[in-house]
Formats: structure tokens, sequence, C-alpha cells
């Protein structure tokens, strides 16, 4: 059943006429405009038929803005009912439908059709609108009421928002409203999950993750996008793991090794952990120079035993802690991890150091010391896909060749551990390949064999790449990244600066082979992280 409203004027005799007897339509009929309003005010109608503007009796200018202001009035109430006009022509009933936003009546754009068609269509159109509305209204209403933040965009412009998302920019909506997307959200490109991003704020920029429709372009979206809110999971994150490494370090650290001397270095106090370290629980070391702690041989070396300590003292790059190789009283063989301070007078002349030292070593099966990792490796494998037998494998074999060198003469060489495809593209051979071709099982850095085979390959120039599960997959390899924006110490080569170059374009860990200190430095993000001496 249609309901109609028909506002009697010209020709609406002939109307009623053409409806008679159509049980399909609910006719109520209004003498004047202003009475239809009454009637339309307490009634809900599907359509409502009025004499045009211009036809006998309806040729009063205010009758036809009367018209148009009512039906704009149902149409921002985003009420569905259909206005409908009608003019008596040859005897024959026009209709022509302006709730489509027409607000003037040329004649030649008046449509000739069946009366009880031209309703049905109209209440159709009516029913439908309503649905939609419906339906919209529905879904803005669930929406608008979620705490999670939602922006809608049109081609990649905001073009609304809800309170959680004001909340969230500190923006207001109508500061939002006709932004870019690309203005407000900042897509991670490298992140860890999909659709991670930084959203900017005035307060700054706060870690965010986009919920959009799988494969769809942010810059050029048009639909509804959510932002849920990563600050406190980051928050905890972080904290969680910050924690694990400070009880992990409290536990490894709880005997710490404090030792100091003077400038010549004559040992002036050493506590009861580092004589028991040594092995000199019954003597002491006080008053012996520190050269008994060291390996035979260092005296042939260009830094004395002093100089090597007060090189970590003023080390300019805060590369945490130096690991040093030692020699117990009993003749084997331990690494120290130490952090040193230097003691100046005012005038410069320096007066003593003092040594902060922690047992870095861990023992072989076969009783041979060599050194732990437990305490820094999960800050300089984290975020990479290295896993720690690689690299403490790949550290192992360092520390054997800048101990070693080759038939007794030092040889200096890198290795690129980790993110293999981006360090392959980011390099070239300079020699052939030497591991192409070869089985998987031969190529294992993990393999002490395989270790001991490097140590002829050492002698090439270019960098070893090995995979974060400890796969060879090059040797001789030459890095193509400009090495210009490596930050190092001064007096570092071409081996260390294009190492720490690379790992600053890709996740990739470096390890560099000293050909003149033996020192092993570990690199990571363009910065030395550790040093090995």
């Amino acid at each position: 059943m249609i309901r109609v409203l028909l506002i009697q004027g010209h020709g609406s005799d002939k109307v009623i006429s053409d409806l008679n007897g159509q049980m399909e339509v609910d006719l109520v009929q209004a003498s004047s405009l202003q009475s239809g309003k009454v009637q339309a005010a307490r009634v809900s109608f599907d359509i409502i038929l009025a004499p045009s503007p211009g036809s006998p009796g309806s040729d009063d200018p205010e009758y036809s803005l009367d018209l148009i202001r009512w039906n704009q009035e149902f149409r921002s109430r985003g009420e569905t009912t259909v206005f409908l006009l009608f003019t008596l022509i040859s005897g024959l009933i026009i209709i022509t439908d302006i709730s489509s936003g027409m607000v003037s009546f040329p004649s030649d754009q008046i449509a000739c059709r069946p009366l009880i068609a031209a309703f049905r269509q109209a209440a159709n159109r009516g029913r439908l609108e309503r649905s939609f509305r419906a339906g919209y209204d529905l879904q803005n209403r669930i929406i608008a009421s979620m705490p999670l933040a939602y922006l809608c965009l049109e081609n990649g412009r905001i073009t609304d928002s809800n309170q959680a998302c004001r909340n969230l920019t500190g923006c207001s909506g109508e500061f939002l409203n006709g932004l870019e997307i690309s203005e407000l959200i900042i897509i991670n490109e490298e992140a860890t999950m999909q659709n991670e991003a930084r959203l900017r704020t005035p307060d700054g920029e706060i870690p965010v993750r986009v919920h959009l429709q799988p494969g769809s372009d942010l810059l050029g979206f048009s639909g509804y996008i959510f932002l849920e809110d990563r600050r406190e999971p980051a928050n905890l994150t972080a904290r969680l793991r910050e924690t694990e490494r400070e009880c992990r370090e409290k536990l490894w650290l709880s005997e710490t090794l404090v030792l100091k001397m003077n400038p010549d270095g004559i040992i002036t106090f050493a506590n009861n952990a580092t004589c028991r370290c040594f092995g000199y629980t019954e003597t002491g070391l006080d008053g012996n120079h520190i050269s008994i702690l060291l390996p035979p041989g260092l005296d042939s070396e260009p830094l004395s035993p002093v100089s090597l300590f007060l090189g970590l003292a003023n080390e300019s790059e805060p590369t945490a802690i130096h690991i040093m190789e030692h020699q117990r009283r009993d003749g084997g063989k331990i690494y120290i991890a130490w952090t040193t301070k230097a003691y100046y007078t005012p005038s410069g002349e320096l007066t003593g150091l003092l040594c902060i030292g922690t047992d870095m070593t861990d023992h072989t099966p076969e009783g041979e010391g060599r050194i732990s990792t437990r305490i820094w490796r999960d800050r300089v494998i984290d975020g990479t896909d290295i896993r720690p037998e690689a690299f403490d494998a790949i550290l192992q074999a360092c520390i054997e060749i800048a101990r070693e060198g080759r038939e007794g003469k030092p040889i200096g060489t890198a290795f690129l551990l980790g993110d293999r495809d981006a360090v392959m593209n980011r390099s070239r051979q300079l020699i052939l390949n030497p591991f192409f071709g070869h089985p998987e099982e031969m190529r294992m850095i993990t393999k002490k064999d395989v270790r001991e085979m490097l140590k002829e390959y050492a002698l090439l120039d270019g960098a070893f790449v090995v995979s974060g599960d400890g796969m060879l997959e090059a040797a001789g390899r030459y890095i193509t990244v400009d090495a210009s924006q490596a930050s190092l110490p001064k007096g570092m080569g071409t081996r260390h600066s294009s190492t720490a170059a690379i790992t600053t374009v890709t996740r990739a860990v470096g390890l560099v082979v000293s050909e003149s200190g033996g020192r092993v430095s570990v690199i990571k993000d363009g910065k030395i992280v550790k040093v090995i001496g």
C-alpha cells in the first residue's frame, strides 16, 4: 500500500479519478500547502503530490518557494518521502519528480508517464532509501561508539573521524577533515608487523597499527581505516625485555672484578673476586705488574699493557664492554670484559687506571676456555635473523684468526652475518665464490672443521657473507655501500668503515678482525658495539 498526500489544485480531480479503484493507494487530501504540512506532521507519507508551480491557482511565487523549502526540510531530516508535482495538459496528468534535487521546472524536462507507474517507482525508491539509510545509520552508530579510533577516507583524504580518533591525535575534527592521510600517518616500511605506522600528533609521533582491507594502498584508499594505539604494548615489551636483561646481567655480574694500577702498570688494588678469578687468592696481586695477567709475547706488540687499558679508557666510541684475553696463574686462558676509567691531574698527567671487569669465559668439553657471549649477545642480535649458535661460531672463528693468524703472520678479515639477501644485493664478488655449489652440510659455520677452512679463505680480499642460521654463502665480497656515512672512531681502516656502512642499510651484524692490532670488533647499525682484544 502506497500512502499519498494530495494537495488539491488544478487537475487534482483528474488525479483522483485516475486513482479511483486503485486499492494499492491510500489517498489523503489537503486543501492547501499549509494544510498538507499539518497532515504530514501527524502522518508519514510515501509520496506528497502537489500542483506544479505556474498551474492555475498555483502561480503565486511564494507557493514555489514554500514547496521547495518543504522538500528541503524533509531531505535535511533524512526522511525519504518523495515529492511529485502534477499538472493537467490536454486532459493528461503529467508527473515531475523533484525529490532528486531539482529546484526549477522547465517544461522541456517534464516527463509523461502513467500515474500509477510513477507512484510505484517513487515509492520503491523511497523504500530503498529508507533501507540504505537505516543500514548506514546503524553502521555509523556502531562505528562511532567503538573505542577504536577510525578515519573515513576518500582517495586518501580524510573526510570524517570519531571522538576516539580525535582524542588519539589530539586534533579537532575540523583540523583533520581535508588532510591527506600521508600528512598524518607515516607507514613503517621495515616494520616487523604488517601495517605498523607512526601517527603524527602535536606532541610528537606515537606508534599505531593501521587496520584496512588487505592489499589496499593507504595513500589512495577510500573507506574506513582503524587506528590501534600501540604505545602501551610497545612500552610493556621494551620494559619486559630490559627487565629480563637487567636480571640476567645482575646474575652474571654478581661478582665484579675491580682492579687499579698506576701509570707504570703496577697493580695497586685488586679485590678478592679478581684474585680468585686469576688464581692469586693466597698471594694477592698488589705490587705485581699487570703483564702477569696477560698472555706471553705481549711485549712484542706495538702497545704496552698499560696502553691497552688506557686505550679502552680513552675510546671515543661508547662501545660498552671491551673483552681481552688473559692468562691465569696456572696458565689457563680466560676472557675478561673490562670497563676502564683513567684519572688525570688538572695539568693532564695520568695518575692511574680503574678497571671494572667481568669473567666472560666459557669452557668447552675439552676444557679449553672461550668467550661467553651470554650477557651481551642478545643485545647484538636483537632485531636480526641471527641464531645464537651461529653468532658464537663466527665470533670464535674471528678470535682464532686474530690470535693465530696464518703461517705466523697476522691477517685481517670481515664477516657479515645475517640478512643474507640484502647483503648480497649490496656487494659483489672480487673473485669466484669458493662456496658456490657446495653441499649445505659443508658450509655450516657451527662445524669446527669448517671454521678451520675459513682461515685459508681469510687471506682473500673482501668479506665473508654468512646467513643468520650459520650457512657460509660467499667469500671475497666487495661491499658497494658508500662508507662516508659510517660513524667510527678515528684510525679505523677501510675494512671497518665498509662493514659499518653496510650494517646501516641492512640488518646484518659485522665482525671485523684487525690485522694490525689483532682485535675483533663487533659492528651493528654502523657502530662498534663490542671490542674483543
